[in-house]
């Protein structure tokens, strides 16, 4: 995932996988590995996703994190990934996490982030097809979705070239038309950005 890109307007848009559409799990590059998660991962996470702009300070990341090991945090270690560079440094970490954005909780990917020193090497892609497969694993409300916005128009590329689409639909917040509308202002940043 790359940075959010704050110079276009903020647009939330969802898309949806529909079910077994992970056909290959990627491996990591060499160099780096999966790890599992220990508390010497929490600043390292938080500083992580504010890098990548998903969170405007160190505070905001702590209290998201430490709302998610208190709500679940047995469920947090099994279900989000870590990724470790040579140096033993967090290079990137993703997710699948219960969302509100329906009727009912349910899965999604969540809080996608890869260093930028580490980007474009295929880590986010191996996360992304291992989060997909787990998804799979387990006996969950299909299809997988996630969150997304317009400034993030790089990782949206990076979804769709993995089978997920735009979801069109009235969600929290959204209804149909205000789904679609932002949808469209997306894909024309998409468009003029090359993505």
């Amino acid at each position: 995932m790359t940075k959010l890109d704050s110079s276009i307007p903020y647009r939330k848009v969802l898309m949806v996988l529909p079910k077994k559409r992970i056909e290959r799990v990627f491996d990591l590059k060499e160099g780096f590995s999966y790890v599992p998660f220990d508390d010497d991962l929490f600043e390292p996470w938080c500083a992580l996703q504010t890098s990548v702009n998903l969170f405007s300070s160190m505070e905001q990341a702590r209290d998201a994190l430490t709302a998610m090991l208190e709500k679940d945090r047995a469920f947090f270690e099994t279900h989000f990934l870590f990724v470790k560079n040579e140096a033993g440094q967090l290079a990137a970490s993703a997710g699948l996490w219960p969302g509100c954005d329906f009727d009912e909780e349910r899965l999604r990917v969540h809080y996608v982030a890869c260093d930028e020193s580490c980007q474009h090497q295929g880590i986010a892609r191996a996360m992304l097809t291992k989060l997909g497969a787990m998804y799979d694993s387990i006996p969950s409300k299909y299809p997988l979705y996630l969150s997304t916005q317009s400034q993030s128009y790089g990782a949206i590329a990076l979804y769709a070239s993995l089978g997920f689409t735009p979801y069109l639909g009235a969600y929290r917040g959204s209804t149909r038309e205000q789904s679609e509308q932002a949808w469209e202002e997306t894909t024309r940043i998409l468009k003029e950005r090359g993505a």
